[in-house]
């Protein structure tokens, strides 16, 4: 167990390093660099250009350059913005409590809903039942997130006012105005989340249900709901803890839409505005954090393998 532990943290250090060498290139290989940002293309001289690479290090060889961000992204400095003069870390501090807690109230919601109703989906497979509830939810799924959120807007602009926030409001200032807030957001994430959860657990369910020994607790007696939900359910849900993960790092880096919709200041919508006003320190860094979530979160998914499946401890 704790070599499999050692290894995926190892894993996950390496693919980091990758990926953040990755990103360091491309962020400096691209047209235009951050000096044309500062100096501007018009009326600037090439000494001036020159001086400001000379200050910033851009006159190092790109390793060399990629070598001391590194050190300093280790100590948590991921530089200063050139566009609002205020340090990527203290924007990255302010982004990410909003867009981590969209993505998590999103996998609550979507678990609550679309894991029972995928367990009774399969229990009911191919019946009237089952076919009701994919396709309600189906329904949702097939509708762009995008137009979700607009109908939503809509909709609460007209008649639900309590609901209708144009702005967003932090938790510290009026929670309850927070939690209006982060609603109509959050409603519209969970709706093609909860079909996704509910299909992915519909199909691990059916596939357990026909195994010999659920046909054994059947013909011993054992109560229809507790096969359901404890001998069925416990054995379907390593692939559904990995598609829950696998959403969580997806909803981190892709709520981009969501958050410009509704304002709220999040990662994606701070990527999005970093990308329009080429800030590149704060591209690169964001997309490092992207990176970083959803690594993390596959190498924790992999190890809660073995306390889902006991046949993995020994592995």
């Amino acid at each position: 167990m704790l070599r499999m532990i050692g290894m995926r943290l190892l894993g996950m250090i390496l693919v980091l390093l990758a990926v953040s060498a990755l990103v360091f290139a491309l962020g400096a290989l691209i047209p235009g660099d951050l000096t044309s940002v500062i100096v501007g293309q018009e009326g600037a001289t090439e000494e001036q250009f020159a001086e400001v690479r000379r200050k910033l290090g851009l006159d190092k060889p790109l390793f060399l350059q990629y070598f001391y961000w590194l050190l300093n992204v280790l100590q948590g400095d991921f530089g200063t913005s050139p566009i609002t003069g205020r340090t990527v870390t203290a924007d990255l501090l302010q982004q990410i409590p909003v867009s981590l807690e969209l993505a998590l109230l999103t996998l609550v919601v979507s678990t609550l809903i679309g894991l029972p109703a995928g367990v009774v989906a399969a229990v009911h497979a191919n019946k009237r039942l089952d076919v009701l509830i994919r396709m309600s939810l189906l329904f949702t799924f097939s509708v762009p997130i995008f137009v979700i959120g607009i109908l939503l807007l809509l909709v609460g602009s007209r008649w639900a006012p309590d609901l209708f926030r144009v702005s967003y409001t932090r938790w510290v200032d009026d929670p309850v105005m927070h939690i209006r807030s982060m609603a109509m957001p959050l409603l519209t994430i969970a709706f093609p989340i909860t079909a996704m959860t509910m299909q992915m657990t519909r199909s691990s369910v059916l596939e357990v249900l026909h195994n010999p020994y659920i046909v054994t607790a059947r013909a011993v007696g054992v109560r229809e709901k507790r096969i359901q939900y404890l001998h069925a359910l416990r054995n379907a849900l390593p692939p559904i803890v990995t598609f829950i993960g696998f959403q969580l790092g997806i909803l981190l880096g892709g709520l981009i839409v969501i958050e410009q919709i509704f304002s709220l200041p999040g990662l994606g919508r701070g990527m999005l505005e970093a990308i329009n006003t080429r800030d590149y320190p704060m591209v690169t860094a964001t997309t490092l954090v992207f990176a970083a979530a959803f690594v993390f979160i596959n190498a924790l998914v992999d190890m809660l393998y073995p306390l889902l499946d006991p046949r993995q401890r020994g592995r």
